[in-house]
Parts: structure tokens; sequence; C-alpha cells
């Protein structure tokens, strides 16, 4: 089965292997199957699951693996460009919402180090926007709250 790899975000280096029986939800809450600690995304930011379609060339049903966005607050791109639908995924192609960015890895890879390997291979580039981790320190951004 393919898999997700968080190549950017604050979950960097996370693994997770798709199933095709099941969509796996990404996002930050409890109910995300990939759960991500970015705060600037949503509790449920977008979801990818199997497709079944008939391919033109072979006239079989093939398995193909589609992102679509679900009604996030800054959206999900894919690349560069925000999705309105559902996009099919090709091997390599980076997902990102919030500070996270995640590649789709066709292959079933079980280890990191593979992941990284693959990521390479495929001259998977993060984008500047994407690279925001790590945050600054609370303390420099006000947001710890001194008790005392």
């Amino acid at each position: 089965m393919p898999c997700l790899f968080v190549i950017a975000g604050p979950d960097e280096g996370c693994l997770h292997a798709l199933d095709a029986d099941k969509p796996a939800t990404v996002g930050r809450g409890d109910d995300a199957i990939l759960q991500l600690v970015d705060e600037r995304s949503s509790r449920i930011h977008c979801c990818v699951q199997s497709s079944s379609v008939i391919s033109s060339d072979l006239g079989m049903p093939v398995t193909q693996w589609v992102v679509s966005d679900a009604g996030s607050s800054n959206g999900t791109r894919v690349g560069s460009d925000l999705i309105l639908g559902k996009v099919t995924l090709e091997d390599g192609d980076t997902i990102r919402l919030g500070r996270t960015a995640i590649v789709y890895l066709r292959d079933s890879l079980t280890d990191v180090e593979a992941a990284r390997t693959r990521c390479k291979e495929l001259n998977v580039q993060v984008s500047d926007e994407a690279a925001g981790w790590p945050m600054s320190p609370p303390a420099e951004e006000s947001t710890l709250v001194d008790n005392e």
C-alpha cells in the first residue's frame, strides 16, 4: 500500500501507511488518522482515500489515491495549487496544510530512511512556504501566560 511521509513541520519524519479500505483523515484533532501537532492545521484538515476507476488504456479497474480538503480554514494544497475538489495523487506529490508538507509515496515503505531515500530519488523539494518549522519560542510570541 502507498504511504504518506511528513517532510516538513512539527511532525517531520512521520510515516503513515495508507489502507485502501479506510480513508486517512489528516489534521490536529483526536479523530484524525494521521494526527499532527501543527497548530495551523484544522482538526480534520484533509482526507486521502482510494478511488477505483476504469483505466482507459487497460479497460479494467485500477486504484488511484485522491486527496480532498475537508473544509479546513486555511485550505489544502497539492504542490503550489490550492485544491477545490478531489485531486488524484501521483508518486512524489506534496500535500501542504498549515506548516506541514506531506509526500504521497506510491510504494509501500516501512521505515523512515527508505522514505527519505525515495523522496531523494523523486527529487522532492520542500518549498520555503512549507518550511515554517520550528516555530518561534512561545516566550518570544507572548503566548505563554505568567501565572505568578
